[in-house]
């Protein structure tokens, strides 16, 4: 029977224990990876094999299916067979003439293992998927500060310009507008510059020449415009951003995109780390990713779970109704996993799924049109009020107590001598009814105010006793 075993350094016939062939790799790690990749040709090991006309058993499933490709009859061994070759492996690599002694071996399998290693990293650090959240996150991280600069932007010319604030929402006019410099030098021609329709740039003129701010020196408006700048450098860099992220998922994710949108996607790629985690997730986990702390709040307080994360940007979740919105990012996470899983395993664009969830979404608004008394009711408020925290924390003692009581050391809480109430007797039955323990309430002693006296004697008896002691301390007599 012929062997053909799989090894680091080659690939090696053996025929009852009897080397026939050996075909060293001149580039181990590289021939070995596209061995298991199923992609190699191995055009001398073919031809040896096809000449021999015989059936052969294999050491590895990829190398079978390369052989079988060649119409080779070739079967996977047994597993004590790959047991045997996985113990005595070095000395086979010896035998085979890959190495000159088990030292060497050791040597080349050592060298073989670091480059495998680093293909592995390289291989990992050119995923496409990896560089689309980079430029995603990149993409937020630059609207955090375009919106943090823009906001010291308006402050600042404000106070040069402060009626510009509330006329002009765009910051990209904005800016253009603090290039142009100060308001005396804004003219008609440049509101049309900055692209602001013919209404508004009359009403712009007419505000500039009326304006009540004060006056702001060349040094203060030199560091003003070059913020502006800045905003403007950051919004062409965001658009060429864009363009790469909606080109690159388009190419990598078109399944994603079709069902999320590139943006959407994008963002739920980098919460998940990859597509290839992504495609592993269940439809839950999608729906509440970026919702992590609500997540974790609910289980720890109680309270209700979030219904969606990022999937609210998603425009069916957020111009759904609010009664709608869980039921329909429900049904956005089904679809995304399974897109996610054709994008990984499949090829192109699956364009059914889309159709599918625009279905569902299409069911769920018409079966759910009015909200139920449940969607009416207002959520469970943290305060005083009932349904707080404290509350679901006492409810969750009462249930401790039905299983085993606090005071179950003789029964219940109330049951240590009886019910609470029965320690004597009912409650008020200690020593007879609640009043009659000396007599009534008042008559435990005598009256309330006659225990020891009336209440104002038992004050003034506590006064005269605090004022002993002291004497005491202070050898005061």
């Amino acid at each position: 029977m012929y062997s053909v075993i799989l090894t680091e350094l080659g690939i090696s016939v053996f025929n009852d224990e009897k080397l026939e062939r050996a075909f060293s790799f001149s580039n181990p790690v590289k021939e070995y990876l596209s061995v298991k990749n199923k992609e190699a040709k191995l055009n001398e090991l073919i031809n040896y094999l096809s000449s021999i006309q015989r059936v052969v058993t294999v050491s590895d499933e990829s190398l079978l299916v390369i052989l079988k490709k060649y119409s080779i009859d070739a079967q996977i061994m047994e597993a004590s067979e790959l047991e045997t070759i996985q113990t005595t492996k070095p000395q086979i690599i010896v035998d085979s003439g890959f190495a000159s002694n088990l030292q060497d071996t050791l040597g080349k399998l050592r060298e073989f293992a670091l480059g495998l290693s680093s293909s592995i990293v390289t291989e990992v650090s050119e995923s496409p998927d990896l560089h689309i959240i980079q430029a995603i996150n990149s993409l937020d991280e630059i609207d955090k500060i375009a919106n943090a600069l823009s906001s010291r932007l308006r402050e600042w010319y404000g106070l040069h310009f402060p009626e510009l604030d509330n006329i002009i929402d765009s910051i990209n006019g904005y800016a253009q507008i603090v290039i142009a410099g100060k308001r005396e030098s804004l003219t008609k021609q440049v509101f049309e510059d900055a692209g602001f329709p013919e209404s508004k740039v009359e009403m712009l003129s007419l505000i500039s020449s009326k304006s009540r701010g004060g006056d702001i020196s060349d040094v203060n408006l030199a560091i003003v415009q070059s913020i502006a700048k800045q905003i403007l450098d950051f919004h062409d860099l965001r658009k060429k951003l864009e363009d790469h992220v909606e080109s690159e998922m388009q190419e990598i994710a078109p399944n994603i995109s079709a069902i999320l949108g590139t943006a959407v996607g994008a963002r739920l790629l980098g919460r998940a780390g990859s597509l290839k985690k992504m495609a592993s997730m269940p439809a839950s986990t999608i729906q509440v990713l970026g919702a992590e702390k609500a997540l974790f709040r609910s289980l720890k307080t109680g309270s209700q779970p979030p219904k969606h994360g990022l999937l609210f940007q998603h425009a069916m979740v957020h111009t759904a109704p609010r009664w709608q919105r869980g039921k329909i990012a429900r049904a956005v996470a089904a679809k995304a996993v399974i897109a996610a899983r054709v994008d990984v395993y499949g090829e192109g664009l699956n364009e059914t799924l889309l159709e599918k969830l625009n279905i569902r979404v299409g069911e769920i608004g018409k079966k759910y049109e009015n909200p139920t008394e449940k969607d009416i009711r207002k959520p469970e408020s943290f305060g005083r009020g009932g349904g707080n925290f404290r509350d679901d924390r006492r409810e969750r003692r009462d249930d401790r107590g039905s299983r085993y009581s606090r005071d179950g050391r003789g029964g219940s809480r109330d049951d240590r001598g009886g019910s609470r109430d029965d320690r004597g007797g009912s409650r008020d039955d200690r020593g007879g009814s609640r009043d009659d323990r000396g007599g009534s309430r008042d008559d435990r002693g005598g009256s309330r105010d006659d225990r020891g006296g009336s209440r104002d004697d038992r004050k003034y008896k506590q006064r005269s006793d605090s004022k002993n002691k002291k004497r005491k301390k202070f050898g005061r007599r």
